[in-house]
């Protein structure tokens, strides 16, 4: 049986998740590149900044109905 790789992203996207922002994380989902109201201003931001494939997702404070997908 494959063991799953579980990861908390509880710690790093707390200080956003009240304002219920957009994050863009590195691959490493340790490290925010940019944060914004927007998809488009966290984009924005990762692109001045020479980013070019963040990981990005909206922070909440409650998960539970969310179904998450990469595109």
């Amino acid at each position: 049986m494959k063991k799953e790789n579980i990861i908390d992203l509880t710690k790093i996207l707390k200080p956003y998740a009240n304002k219920r922002l957009w994050v863009a994380l590195d691959s490493t989902y340790s490290k925010v590149y940019g944060s914004g109201e927007t998809i488009l201003e966290v984009i924005e931001e990762c692109k001045k900044n020479g980013i070019k494939k963040p990981f990005i997702i909206r922070a909440e404070e409650n998960y539970s109905g969310i179904a998450p997908s990469l595109i």
